[in-house]
């Protein structure tokens, strides 16, 4: 298996529609052997079971618990590619970039490739508030601890999947996409990033998880933690 594709999903089922016959028709076009991974909640709350059985995309229910966090560590846990793709199932992730990425960290022999909205030529729709919040959290990051890329909140990426499956990842939240970025990173001091440009978009449908007070704290918690974790390593 060359690439697994891996989409936590919450009540997504009619972004799924549209995004999976997306990234089968550009997956296609690279001529590999792939899977796509959808992970939905723990009990069901509409009918992504069935848009996935449409669509050749495995599905299956997060373990653990019902946070975004345990929905990454289960498709980590189930891919079975030499690379692992991860990206939203909201519709904000263009699968016209997965041919990119896939070249890139082929090519380059890179460890992970990051779909970015800050490098030159990316681009986001979000609002100013949210464009703030993530040029202070991106920011903050990079410089805390030393991230060679532009943009580590942006969860759209590919990575070596046997680096990833070393990882031991314990957040809950959306920082969990940080922390991937930053543990990778005290592992493994030689690890190769890159960066390919892309324009991430609103959600074609439904409304957005990230609750924006937790979205600060969780996010402030984690950058303790990290750092602590950071130093055991060190020591």
């Amino acid at each position: 298996m060359e690439l697994s594709v891996v989409l936590p999903a919450y009540n997504e089922a009619e972004n799924l529609k549209i995004i999976l016959p997306k990234i089968n028709e550009e997956i296609l076009k690279l001529n590999i052997e792939y899977e796509i991974i959808v992970i939905d909640t723990i009990e069901k709350m509409d009918n992504t079971d069935e848009v996935c059985r449409l669509n050749n995309a495995i599905y299956i229910t997060r373990e653990g618990g019902n946070y975004y966090g345990d929905a990454i560590r289960t498709g980590i846990n189930k891919a079975n590619g030499k690379y692992i793709l991860i990206m939203d199932a909201d519709g904000s992730h263009d699968p016209c970039y997965i041919i990119d990425v896939y070249d890139k960290i082929v090519n380059e022999k890179l460890d992970v490739v990051v779909g970015s909205r800050y490098c030159k030529g990316g681009k986001t729709d979000n609002n100013i508030i949210l464009k703030l919040m993530s040029w202070s959290l991106n920011f903050t990051y990079k410089i805390i601890f030393s991230l060679k890329i532009n943009d580590c909140s942006n969860s759209f990426r590919m990575y070596n999947s046997s680096k990833l499956k070393s990882l031991e990842l314990e957040c809950t939240n959306f920082d969990i996409v940080e922390e991937t970025l930053i543990k990778l990173q005290f592992i493994y001091p030689s690890i190769r990033f890159g960066e390919v440009p892309v324009h991430f978009k609103k959600r074609d449908k439904g409304v957005s998880k990230r609750d924006l007070v937790l979205f600060i704290f969780s996010y402030v918690f984690t950058i303790s933690r990290l750092l602590k974790i950071r130093k055991s390593i060190k020591n």
